[in-house]
């Protein structure tokens, strides 16, 4: 994970936080503002886990699509719903197109 990130140009928080109620400087900026339209190529990704039933029982699907293009550009799926699910779509969309550093990451999960 620590390799793809810095792959990517992110950073993570560093420190496990102590239980207390956030102030301003911690609260996520939004980034994109309900502004999903873009001009070119890996400035906004946009990302979701969806579960789906089987016989064989539930399997999850992570996607990351670029907002430009519409295209899939990483996928994974697994049985479980691991950072591994995670790292493994994120690893494919970095392979397939090197974002530049400022590419924002779009996810439900981070409101």
């Amino acid at each position: 994970m620590e390799l793809l990130m810095r792959r990517a140009g992110l950073a993570d928080l560093s420190g496990r936080p102590k239980w207390r109620r956030a102030g301003p400087d911690q609260i996520a900026r939004d980034l994109v503002e309900r502004a999903f339209t873009r001009n070119g190529l890996n400035q906004l990704w946009i990302t979701d886990i969806t579960e789906h039933p089987t016989r064989e029982g539930k399997v999850y699907r992570c996607v990351v699509l670029d907002a430009y293009s519409r295209r899939v550009v990483g996928w994974s799926i697994d049985s479980t719903q691991t950072a591994t699910l995670v790292t493994s779509a994120f690893g494919m969309a970095i392979g397939n197109r090197t974002p530049p550093t400022g590419t924002i990451i779009d996810s439900d999960q981070c409101r």
